[in-house]
């Protein structure tokens, strides 16, 4: 009986042992509070530096304070979460300092970032607490990336293709994008075709390209150069706040000329004359062309005698213009001249061309352009054998008389 008493006593002053430790365990108080977090506010994909201020607001000193991080998307850390602080005096304090990372994918706006912490986890509970992050992306910007036209430059009443390139240069996913194409400027001669000048995303993440196709014509009347043609990009972030952008892109009026040049000769050439020569250009094509012109390169078988090159001026479309210069042809040569030409001009838009070529003009012996009909008389064959005719007719009737008055 003695002994089963001794027993209950032992037991009541173990138990009265830990009540006492556990009351002086919880005497001591921690609180926990966020001193700052640079930069501030946090960026998605970016990271952060936080600092934890620990208090020891109860009477007696906490024998192992610890904090613990426990982060949950969108932020992680590399750090080690649980940080043991040691023993911290009634009314004393300490800071302690994490590296978290916020997630590219974090949503914009206030988000919760965990702790808990004890003055000592073996002997006391633990305490959970959270704290507001404000997450917000600095740079909420959508770009043209790229810009390619399909012609690259277009005759007037082509139709083409306007292709963009966005790009979402944000670190968080942005919101009800629009992109439009706006094509209602008065001076602009280009309009939509097979598809609307608006186009439209629901979200784009962070980093992310989009391709826009628009259909496009340029009108029939439509004159050579340079278009702008704004283009306006709407959207929102994360928190709602609604964001609109311009920018200027170029559309161009203008394509490759068509030109026909030919040679007149302003008589017809024999061999070892000299005389005039047009050499026509004829804009047949649907731009304008300017700065034209025409230079003759000289042969073994022609010289030039005016210059060579001769500056024409503007030719616009579904018009001509020509030059003339003045050439001699070698006495030794007849049949197909071949006079090189060369043609130098720009289109509307300052673009330089060249044309180079042989224009075949024909030259003529005397005898036969008179064989031809081209000139009067017979050829001089004929009339070599008629004057001998004739002097020998004249030579004999010359001799007979003579002869008769022996």
């Amino acid at each position: 009986m003695n002994t089963m008493k001794f027993l209950g006593i032992f037991v009541m002053y173990v138990l009265f042992l830990n009540m006492a430790s556990f009351c002086a365990a919880d005497s001591a108080t921690l609180d926990v509070s966020v001193l700052k977090y640079e930069p501030t506010p946090a960026e998605p994909g970016r990271y952060i530096d936080i600092w934890f201020k620990v208090d020891n607001t109860g009477t007696d000193a906490a024998t192992d304070a610890t904090l613990t991080l426990e982060p949950k998307f969108p932020f992680s850390t590399d750090d080690d979460p649980v940080i043991s602080i040691g023993i911290l005096n009634p009314l004393d304090s300490t800071t302690i300092k994490y590296r978290i990372r916020i997630d590219e994918n974090a949503v914009e706006g206030t988000n919760d970032l965990d702790v808990k912490y004890s003055a000592n986890p073996k002997t006391s509970i633990m305490v959970s607490k959270s704290f507001g992050i404000e997450i917000r992306t600095s740079d909420a910007e959508i770009v043209i990336d790229s810009v390619k036209t399909s012609p690259s430059e277009f005759y007037p009443g082509q139709k083409g293709t306007v292709t963009l390139v966005t790009k979402n240069l944000a670190d968080s996913t942005l919101r009800d994008v629009t992109v439009n194409l706006d094509l209602s400027g008065t001076t602009t001669p280009f309009a939509p075709v097979d598809t609307t000048t608006s186009s439209k995303f629901k979200t784009m993440a962070a980093g992310e390209t989009k391709t826009i196709n628009y259909g496009v014509v340029a009108t029939p009347d439509a004159a050579s150069g340079i278009y702008k043609v704004p283009v306006t990009i709407t959207f929102s972030d994360g928190i709602g706040t609604n964001y609109v952008t311009s920018t200027i892109i170029s559309l161009i009026v203008g394509g490759t000329p068509d030109i026909l040049t030919n040679i007149e000769p302003e008589k017809i050439f024999l061999s070892g004359t000299t005389g005039d020569i047009r050499v026509n250009i004829v804009n047949r094509g649907l731009v304008d062309i300017k700065y034209v012109t025409v230079k003759v390169t000289p042969t073994n078988d022609f010289e030039v005698l005016t210059n060579d090159e001769i500056y024409v001026g503007n030719i616009d479309s579904d018009d001509f213009d020509s030059a003339s210069f003045t050439i001699h042809t070698m006495p030794s040569f007849s049949g197909e001249l071949a006079v090189p030409i060369i043609v130098s001009y720009m289109n509307a838009n300052n673009k330089a061309f060249e044309l180079k070529k042989d224009l075949n003009m024909r030259i003529y012996t005397a005898d036969e352009a008179k064989s031809l009909g081209l000139i009067s008389g017979g050829s001089s064959t004929s009339t070599t054998i008629i004057v001998l005719v004739v002097v020998g007719y004249f030579g004999y009737r010359w001799y007979k008389k003579r002869k008769s008055k022996q």
